[in-house]
């Protein structure tokens, strides 16, 4: 990061935009454009208003394009024909710095008006013997556009049939009359009159009619006329307000002998420049009237008045005369600054190094009264300059921040003509306050608290994004923005920095068992000088692996024997102790509590309780049992193993025959071979076949002299009757 440079409206100068009136909200008016010569920085435009100020205008924060929120009219009674804009542009600097460009917006006339007659009809009188092309009246009308666009023409109506006893001048209105007259005394004429005004094509653009009635008056009766009237413009300051003296005088004759009498009437037209305001009142007394002053006058909203004195004799004829009144621009209106946000200059530049530029604005009609020069009110300050034409503050000496940090100065903005408003031959002016900062140059390296930084005790199962530490730096450079990093020793990416604040938190999930204790190198960096640091991250070893269980778990023994002592030692370790000659602090558990089978203290030594039977039917080959192994003495976490008690088989059944009984044997048969024996043994076949058959010896004399076994065949030694005995059981 280099030095905090402000921002600059490098064209303010050229910004000069026109603007149509009665263009529709949101019409484009200008992209204003400031420049930033630190990099990276995003501008951001807003404006600068006075208080109560009325929004007209929106201008896009990011871009810089203005647009309208108000429809502009040009002409009475509103007369906006030029606004000042104040355009601040702020950087994301640290502080945040600005500009500032005030320009004027120009409303351009259009031609948006129709005329707009000075009567709202006229009454005219012609004599019966008046001879042709002789002037009758005029006819006018006024267009409140400017320049071209209020060009009027004028015509006659030619679909009323009296049209053709007239015609009017096309350009000033004056109506002639181009036939004799026909009609007697009483009757009239009645005509019609378009004022229209026209394109450069000469197009009609905008129009308006009006009826003027043309009286027949006898040729010796004539109407009054005036004996003294203004014969030229009458000039008035816009300030003048004394309403009780004629600004006018104005007397006529009645032409009647005998009824000198007459009645002025000051006309009122249809727009303010025609007095519809009563801007302006007659006063008459006998046969004079004095033109008077009603309402105060305002140069910037009208600067020249036309008014339209009437005068009418007993025979209600009348004779009329035109006052012009101009209206003198004067330095009514003082100076006005919009607001000022505070200067900004680096510490160290040379003399003559721009701070910022100031701009008032005044609304005066006349560029001998609005423009504005600018001065420092306290002369004797040597530290800064201003330009009192273009409102520039420059540096006139090399400024130290350590010897002050801001400076409070006094601005006056002055106009060029004397006060029309405290008369003491000053013009008018305006004072404000500014304050301007002095920045601090980056040029001294940031530098962390402490060397080396430690976490103690982090646990490894940790949430992610749980902060571990915070390392801070301080740089004696005010407006450094310090950026930290993490440099190395991050291993597995485990941690994060945020670069604004320096803390350090949990990025991805840590393990005590891989890795106990971090080392990063860190770094604050103010974008052009660094400083480093270490930070040791000690990991807390916490109970998150369950036990593992080693060696063997299968034993063979003896069916139908209870061994002394163990059967089986089962070992186990604790992964989380790092060392296995220490204490392991694992006890084991037989799951099946009801079965007293087997027993397993906390040393591993399994004891069988009850003897096991391999046998069928109820005995099995091997017999299978589920234990746990539990880390911290039987509070922590466990791990399930299986273990097999395989068992040898001993000779502890006698075989049994497997033949079909009953045997059958006939009656009567002769002695012989009755069957072939079959024998089965539940032992296993170690301790089975071969089998040896014979009679119990313990059998009775009966059987054995009746029935003899040879090797695996019983035979029959005698013939028997089953009427003597049914059945013979033989053992």
């Amino acid at each position: 990061m280099v030095d905090n440079r402000k921002p600059s409206f490098v064209e303010c100068d050229s910004y000069k935009p026109l603007l149509k009136e009665e263009q529709p909200s949101g019409t484009s008016v200008l992209r204003v454009t400031a420049t930033d010569p630190d990099p990276q920085q995003i501008i951001e435009y807003s404006f600068m208003v006075t208080p109560g100020e009325r929004a007209r205008f929106r201008i896009d924060k990011s871009t810089g394009e203005i647009t309208t929120t108000h429809i502009f009219d040009r002409d009475e009674p509103i007369r906006e024909k030029e606004i000042y804009i104040s355009v601040r542009a702020t950087d994301n600097g640290r502080p945040r710095l600005d500009d500032v460009c005030t320009f004027k917006v120009k409303i351009v006339d259009i031609d948006d008006n129709p005329p707009v007659f000075d009567k709202v009809r006229y009454e005219e009188t012609v004599t019966n013997d008046m001879k042709a092309d002789l002037r009758i009246a005029t006819i006018s009308a006024t267009d409140m556009d400017d320049g071209d666009n209020s060009i009027i023409k004028y015509e006659l109506l030619e679909n009323l049939p009296d049209s053709s006893y007239f015609k009017i001048n096309e350009n000033n209105g004056v109506l002639t009359l181009i036939k004799p007259v026909d009609r007697s005394p009483g009757q009239y004429y009645a005509i019609g009159v378009k004022a229209c005004n026209v394109n450069l094509q000469y197009d009609p653009v905008h129009d308006a009619v009006v009826d003027v009635k043309i009286r027949v008056v006898e040729s010796n009766k004539f109407p009054p006329y005036f004996t003294s009237l203004p014969s030229e413009t009458i000039v008035l300051n816009e300030t003048f307000k004394d309403y009780s003296m004629p600004i006018a005088q104005f007397v006529a004759n009645s032409s009647i002998t005998e009824k000198p009498e007459v009645i002025f009437e000051l006309l009122q037209g249809r727009t303010e420049q025609t007095n519809s305001k009563h801007t302006f009142l007659l006063e008459q007394i006998n046969n004079t009237a004095t033109i008077k002053l009603g309402k105060t006058l305002d140069y910037e909203t009208v600067t020249e008045y036309t008014l339209t004195v009437s005068v009418k004799n007993s025979n209600d004829l009348i004779a009329e005369a035109v006052l012009k009144i101009e209206v003198l621009d004067e330095n009514d209106i003082i100076p006005v600054f919009p607001e000022i946000t505070p200067g900004a200059v680096l510490e160290n530049e040379p003399p003559g190094t721009l701070v910022m530029q100031i701009m008032a604005y005044d609304l005066d009609g006349t560029s001998a009264n609005n423009v504005v020069s600018y001065r420092f009110e306290d002369d004797s300050q040597h530290l800064f300059r201003i330009d009192r034409t273009t409102g520039q503050i420059t540096t006139l000496a090399s400024l130290d921040r350590e010897q002050s940090d801001s400076y409070q100065l006094k601005l006056v903005a002055e106009d060029n003509s004397p006060s029309a408003l405290y008369r003491n031959g000053k013009p008018n002016s305006i004072t404000k306050l500014l304050f301007i900062k002095v920045l601090d140059k980056n040029d001294n390296k940031p530098k962390f608290t402490r060397n080396q930084f430690v976490a103690e005790g982090v646990p490894e199962d940790e949430n992610i994004n749980t902060p571990v530490i915070e390392v801070t730096a301080s740089d004696p450079d005010a407006t450094s923005l310090l950026n930290y990093k993490i440099v190395t020793g991050n291993e597995g990416n485990a941690f994060k920095i945020d670069k604004n604040t320096g803390r350090i938190s949990i990025n991805n999930r840590l393990d005590y068992e891989t890795i106990r204790e971090y080392s990063l190198i860190v770094h604050a960096d103010d974008g052009i000088y660094q400083d480093y640091a270490t930070v040791r991250i000690k990991l807390k070893n916490v109970n998150d692996n369950p036990p593992r269980f080693t060696g063997h778990r299968n034993v063979t023994i003896k069916e139908e024997t209870i061994p002394s002592g163990c059967i089986l030692t089962v070992q186990a370790y604790d992964p989380d102790i790092d060392n296995r000659e220490e204490p392991q602090h694992i006890e084991f558990f037989y799951v099946d509590e009801d079965d007293d089978t087997i027993e397993i203290d906390n040393n591993g030594c399994l004891r069988l309780k009850r003897a096991l039977n391999c046998d069928p039917p109820q005995g099995f080959k091997s017999w299978q049992f589920i234990i746990t192994a539990t880390d911290e003495d039987g509070a922590g976490k466990k791990t399930p193993a299986t273990v097999n008690i395989f068992l040898e088989d001993i000779n502890d059944n006698a075989p049994r025959l497997s033949n079909a009984m009953p045997v059958v044997w006939g009656e009567n048969r002769s002695p012989g071979l009755i069957v072939r024996l079959t024998a089965e043994d539940v032992d296993e076949a170690q301790n089975g076949p071969p089998f040896h058959f014979s009679i119990d010896p313990n059998a009775p004399y009966e059987i054995k002299e009746r029935f003899q076994v040879q090797g695996d065949e019983l035979y029959a030694l005698v013939e028997f009757d089953r009427e003597e005995q049914k059945e013979y059981r033989v053992p």
